[in-house]
């Protein structure tokens, strides 16, 4: 029987949301978010009326892990492992190693003891009487700053906790993909897992202290507001990706010399937030466009270098059509937000962008706030 999540930054273990970061990024990432202490606004978001990724996992009578990893709308150019030995997981914490986020989660939700002198074959079969076949797939490209990685580490370590019998609040959940970075190298904080995990508006807040702990509260907004918010909001992909680990280390040397550009910056970046959840609140397009332009240039400061010149003309572009506008993630390429002036907006950017010369590979996404919560469910045999 397949377990799926799916989630719109995305899990059924079918489909997962993906997420839209409006301020407060950096300060959630370790260790700033337990030195200093981090705020987050967050918004669960479908991208084309899709959740674009997703995973599902059975349980096997051969005791080994079967990994499928599909990539695209059609789910194409899938990528298979088989897993046989405990050597087959050595790769687990490099990044760019094919399945190494899926190893990762097999280790983190411990369903799988590593390193051990018990063989895999062994652990398998004493555990669970077999082995596992997961698939996950995602239609963001790589790079993409819209916490691709996380939200599938989500929809992933949901799914393999179910299918292991066990049962992990979101909470849990948010914190289980925190450790899973840290053990995949790729570091991260956890405003991802919060926007995609969780659904709707949301600012989540973490206290300057060890053991880290994440509270997300829901921000209340009326119908009316998330039907306007999802006119005025777009994604423009900008042809351009990145790995956040290249800009994550630099911040992370800054923060460790204690740069004072970098240390009264991140006091901004959590009175900014504050102050979005306020204009959430408010129902206020205009001031959240505020928030949205002092984010971007936050992000700036604290990863210079994070904007392409690429992204700059197009941004500069699209200045005057816009309330507010930013890189999703760290910066560097990937998908730009906009908050647009008038509503409805999508062929209207789409020509402006298409009459400008030298922009490259661009596309348009519409976007809209997804209410709906992480599922997962069994589906046929």
């Amino acid at each position: 029987m397949w377990m799926q999540k799916t989630l719109s930054r995305t899990g059924s273990i079918r489909g997962k949301r993906n997420k839209a970061s409006i301020s407060g990024g950096w300060s959630d990432t370790p260790p700033i978010t337990y030195e200093h202490g981090g705020v987050v606004v967050d918004i669960a978001v479908l991208v084309d009326k899709l959740k674009p990724i997703g995973a599902k996992v059975r349980r096997i009578k051969e005791p080994k892990l079967h990994l499928v990893m599909s990539r695209g709308r059609e789910q194409e150019m899938a990528v298979e492992i088989s897993c046989q030995c405990l050597e087959d997981l050595k790769d687990y914490c490099q990044p760019h190693a094919p399945g190494a986020l899926l190893k990762a989660a097999f280790i983190c939700t411990q369903i799988i003891q590593y390193p051990s002198q018990i063989p895999l074959r062994d652990q398998l079969m004493a555990g669970f009487g077999g082995g596992f076949e997961l698939h996950t797939w995602s239609s963001l490209p790589h790079g993409s700053g819209m916490g691709t990685s996380s939200i599938l580490a989500g929809a992933v370590a949901a799914a393999l906790i179910s299918a292991a019998g066990k049962s992990c609040d979101t909470t849990s959940l948010i914190h289980v993909v925190l450790h899973l970075e840290q053990i995949l190298t790729t570091g991260g904080g956890w405003q991802d897992q919060v926007g995609g995990l969780v659904p709707g508006i949301k600012i989540g807040r973490s206290k300057p202290q060890l053991p880290l702990r994440v509270d997300v509260e829901r921000i209340p907004v009326t119908d009316e507001f998330v039907k306007t918010l999802n006119d005025h909001l777009l994604l423009v992909y900008t042809g351009k990706t990145r790995l956040a680990r290249n800009l994550l280390q630099d911040v992370l040397r800054n923060w460790y010399a204690r740069l004072p550009s970098i240390v009264h910056n991140t006091h901004a970046l959590v009175r900014n937030a504050e102050e979005c959840a306020q204009a959430f609140m408010k129902g206020d397009i205009s001031w959240i466009g505020q928030c949205l332009n002092t984010y971007w240039q936050q992000k700036k400061c604290m990863a210079p270098g994070c904007e392409p010149l690429a992204v700059r003309e197009m941004m500069t572009i699209l200045q005057p059509h816009v309330h507010g506008q930013s890189l999703a993630g760290a910066g560097g390429g990937g998908f730009l937000y906009l908050l647009t002036r008038k509503p409805c907006q999508k062929e209207t950017i789409e020509r402006i962008l298409r009459g400008s010369e030298g922009l490259g590979n661009f596309s348009v996404h519409e976007v809209e706030v997804d209410e709906t919560g992480l599922s997962v469910c069994a589906t046929g045999p």
